[in-house]
């Protein structure tokens, strides 16, 4: 970031100067205007001491540019005790400041504190942050924030969030063994066809000198092909990483085909399509439970589904909703959706009790 000094008038008329941090001059006015100053001059602050902050910064970004689940589940939890404990939310903000190590996190609260004092609601100030804080965490704190109710959200929400990182976590522990026998047995056809079948075809040409079977020769050739246009291997392997991560994110319909594609594959498909199932009811049960609208719980839903399938079944069920109809019909012809669930959910919305349901 970059530091500026600044010359404004404050509501009183009296002149005051300071110096504020930001990505760009715009970034800097919009930072204090909310605090009800009139802006006289905004000038870049040169010297030493602001290269050096500007490097460090650079440089815990390059090297803690992310912040874990784990930090962030833990600066709510914290965050929730304090706000229960009658803690104002600068006081609470301001302690967490002085808790928290991980130091873009650190700065990331800086800025929220910064934003709530020049009177900014909370949620407001989170939103800056989409890479701390996402839209799910600060849409639940809106919903907190307007029912007069930020200490239960927030400890709803913190339990949600330890409840979807332990699933992860025995999730990575369930597929270590499957992955380890995978490399392995990469690892042991990578030995046959570079160094054992090289042996055999030339066993079999020399000893033998008789034709070999189709399956075999084939297997031969493979092993040739492999050896001796390695790169175009790694061409084909390249090409579908490409297809994967970049056409994936710029094209909806490739996305879409390749997230069909892995509810598809054998047992991992199976795993993948409950987990995806599970995400989605548990993060609209929070979310209506938390007096989130529906629309608005159905819309952040479909972005943390995880699966581009399921994400165009809850949109469909959002504009059928608009329409009047209920949530349950347009799930239903999606086979993505056991019956079940689809039941559930429909007994929910006609008791009024969706959320205990999902």
């Amino acid at each position: 970031m970059i530091s500026y000094h600044y010359l404004a008038l404050n509501r009183q008329g009296r002149k005051i100067k300071g110096i504020i941090e930001a990505n760009s001059t715009k970034e800097a006015f919009a930072q204090l205007r909310p605090r009800g100053l009139t802006i006289i001059s905004l000038k870049k602050k040169y010297g030493l001491s602001s290269f050096s902050r500007e490097n460090s910064t650079h440089t815990g970004k390059l090297f803690a540019f992310r912040v874990k689940n784990k930090e962030i589940i833990i600066f709510l939890r914290q965050f929730a005790t304090l706000i229960i404990g009658g803690l104002p939310v600068v006081q609470a903000l301001d302690v967490m400041i002085r808790q928290t190590n991980h130091a873009v996190l650190k700065e990331g609260i800086v800025q929220v504190k910064k934003d709530v004092e020049a009177g900014m609601p909370l949620s407001e100030a989170m939103a800056k942050h989409p890479r701390i804080f996402s839209s799910f965490i600060h849409n639940m704190v809106k919903a907190g924030e307007a029912g007069g109710v930020l200490n239960i959200v927030l400890t709803r929400l913190t339990g949600y969030l330890e409840s979807t990182e332990n699933i992860a976590q025995r999730v990575k522990a369930a597929l270590r063994y499957p992955v380890f026998v995978m490399l392995m047995a990469l690892g042991l056809i990578g030995a046959l066809v570079f160094l054992v079948l090289p042996e055999m075809k030339s066993l079999f040409q020399d000893s033998f000198q008789a034709e070999l079977p189709f399956i075999t020769q084939v297997i031969l050739d493979l092993s040739d092909f492999v050896r001796t246009r390695f790169y175009f291997v790694l061409l084909i392997i390249g090409a579908l990483g490409f297809v994967y991560y970049y056409l994936a994110k710029k094209y909806d319909r490739v996305a879409y085909l390749i997230d069909m594609l892995k509810l598809k594959i054998p047992v991992i498909g199976k795993l993948y399509h409950r987990i995806c199932l599970s995400r989605f009811t548990r993060t609209l049960a929070i979310l209506f439970n938390s007096g989130v609208p529906i629309l608005d719980s159905l819309d952040m839903t479909a972005k943390t589904s995880g699966n581009k399938v399921i994400e165009k079944a809850i949109m469909e069920a959002k504009s059928s909703l608009k329409e009047g109809e209920t949530i349950a019909e347009p799930l239903s012809n999606c086979p993505i959706f056991p019956p079940m669930v689809v039941s559930m959910i429909s007994v929910g919305e006609k008791t009024g009790a969706l959320d205990q349901m999902l």
